[in-house]
């Protein structure tokens, strides 16, 4: 199982990884999401050409999300881009909770989307 990091910014509280282990939102540049939807069809944004175009791939080969909702991030923005895209049927997730102002919608998105969490 491929597990792929995903996190607001880095810190000692983070292994520091591989680029292909390893989202660090703080050091992405990532337009919100418009909500169209459109990329339930053709599988990527048609809105931007941005970071979260290039985290497609990445997230799409990893099995697991291990995601941490850090203070002051934005990982919502990157994960409303991204999981859209893909279906994360038999893929898994965990919720690394220290803000927990994202975490329910994260939690509901990520369930929308197929992927099922694991503690």
């Amino acid at each position: 199982m491929k597990k792929l990091i995903i996190c607001t910014r880095r810190d000692e509280s983070i292994p520091q990884l591989s680029a292909e282990e390893l989202i660090v939102v703080s050091e992405k540049e990532i337009g919100k999401c418009r909500g169209c939807l459109a990329c339930r069809r053709v599988k990527k944004c048609i809105t931007y050409e941005d970071d979260a175009q290039r985290c497609i791939p990445i997230v799409t080969a990893a099995d697991h999300l291990d995601i941490y909702l850090q203070p002051d991030g934005n990982i919502q923005r990157l994960l409303d881009r991204v999981l859209y895209a893909l279906d994360g049927t038999g893929k898994t997730f965990t919720l690394h909770v220290e803000d927990s102002k994202e975490v329910e919608y994260l939690r509901r998105l990520l369930l929308w989307c197929k992927y099922r969490e694991v503690q």
